[in-house]
């Protein structure tokens, strides 16, 4: 385990963001993607829903390896600053995916840019960089893309 007080750096954090988008595009098994996740005082913020806690997270993350697949996220720009065991990132993500609305005959390719605030601290369990809070600032769709389709779970 690593040392609880050491400082988060912007490596740490950098890799964190490329295993979390990863993850999030071969839609990874639920406890690994909520390990990726704080245990307590998270805010999740997407366009859809606010969630405020790992069962939130639980059905928002259900629901979106159940409506999208060949899922792309492509990190247009990144900056982190780092404080302590804490950082703030700001990220603007290409987020590209296939969904099936039946009856239609083939599914339909969308894409959305995404400005997104992240804050990320060293989890004194485990040592590794957790993400509290993810806020969508904003979600412009590209191409022809319309709104985002979002199915019941």
């Amino acid at each position: 385990m690593t040392n609880t007080a050491t400082t988060l750096t912007e490596a740490e954090v950098r890799q964190m963001v490329d295993v979390w988008y990863r993850a999030l595009d071969i839609h990874v098994p639920l406890e690994e993607f909520l390990a990726m996740v704080a245990d307590e005082g998270i805010e999740f913020r997407f366009p859809e829903v606010t969630v405020t806690d790992k069962a939130g997270l639980t059905q928002w993350y259900n629901r979106v390896i159940n409506t999208f697949f060949d899922e792309v996220h492509e990190t247009k720009e990144l900056a982190i600053s780092t404080a302590g065991d804490q950082a703030e990132v700001k990220i603007l993500t290409l987020w590209q995916a296939s969904v099936w609305n039946p009856p239609a005959p083939k599914s339909e390719r969308i894409a959305f840019n995404a400005r997104q605030t992240w804050k990320v601290r060293r989890s004194p369990t485990t040592g590794k960089p957790v993400v509290t809070t993810y806020i969508v600032d904003s979600f412009e769709p590209v191409g022809g893309t319309g709104a985002l389709p979002v199915k019941e779970m």
